[in-house]
């Protein structure tokens, strides 16, 4: 009932708009999505001086691959890893960083680099540094409503790697952002792509700069702005 006594309905994703429409019947035009923006405090954001883009992979500077969340399995943690590990097969050197989940709650693997957990507000250089210093953010899960860590690495300037489940589409939109995928690929998929998307790396470099100029558009700032416009 009141979803059909508001003048508009507003949703993180299309996914979610999709059920308000098909579960509840509410007519198309009055249903917006506005995905969040990334949890980044935006005056500690300006503070932290510019990061240079990641170097080519090699034996010294792997190919990193980012995991960001609590949930090592739900979001895709063991996909990601074996990710790394077709790209090894490949013959790329890569490794998985992985912010948030504690040391003890993931598996003992050589090419696995747990940091525990990197409080944002009280630690913005460290996580900012950290999440640039990755080659590509991922977010593999099982279910996902939306997926505000792939904002917060394309805010950073940092291109992801995803699939289509849930709201996960919607967490991407423009030019450069990564790689979007059909649900549940296989590693070898992941890893082919990131072997031809690195060369020549001077792509991948310009991608990086393309992304890093268009970042604010994944702040909650730009969110804002387009629900003020929907209510309005």
């Amino acid at each position: 009932a009141s979803f059909h006594a508001a003048k508009a309905v507003i949703t993180m994703s299309e996914w979610a708009a999709a059920s308000v429409c098909q579960d509840y019947g509410v007519p198309r035009n009055r249903v917006h999505v506005v995905p969040g923006g990334a949890n980044l405090d935006e005056t500690a954001l300006a503070l932290v001086p510019p990061t240079p883009v990641p170097q080519p992979p090699s034996p010294q500077h792997p190919l990193r691959l980012g995991f960001l969340g609590k949930e090592w399995e739900r979001k895709g943690g063991p996909f990601v890893l074996a990710v790394a590990e077709a790209l090894q097969r490949f013959g790329v050197p890569a490794q998985v960083r992985a912010i948030g989940p504690e040391a003890k709650a993931l598996p003992s693997h050589p090419l696995l680099q747990p940091l525990g957990f990197i409080n944002k507000r009280t630690q913005m250089a460290e996580f900012v540094s950290e999440v640039r210093s990755w080659h590509f953010g991922t977010l593999f899960s099982s279910s996902e409503a939306f997926g505000i860590s792939n904002r917060e690495c394309l805010r950073l300037g940092v291109p992801v790697l995803t699939h289509a489940v849930g709201g996960i589409p919607s967490t991407l939109h423009g030019h450069g952002c990564g790689q979007l995928f059909s649900a549940h690929p296989s590693p070898e998929t992941v890893a082919c792509w990131l072997h031809d998307r690195l060369s020549p790396y001077s792509a991948y470099q310009e991608l990086r700069r393309e992304l890093q100029q268009r970042a604010v558009e994944f702040s909650w700032g730009m969110a804002v702005g387009k629900l003020k416009e929907i209510l309005e």
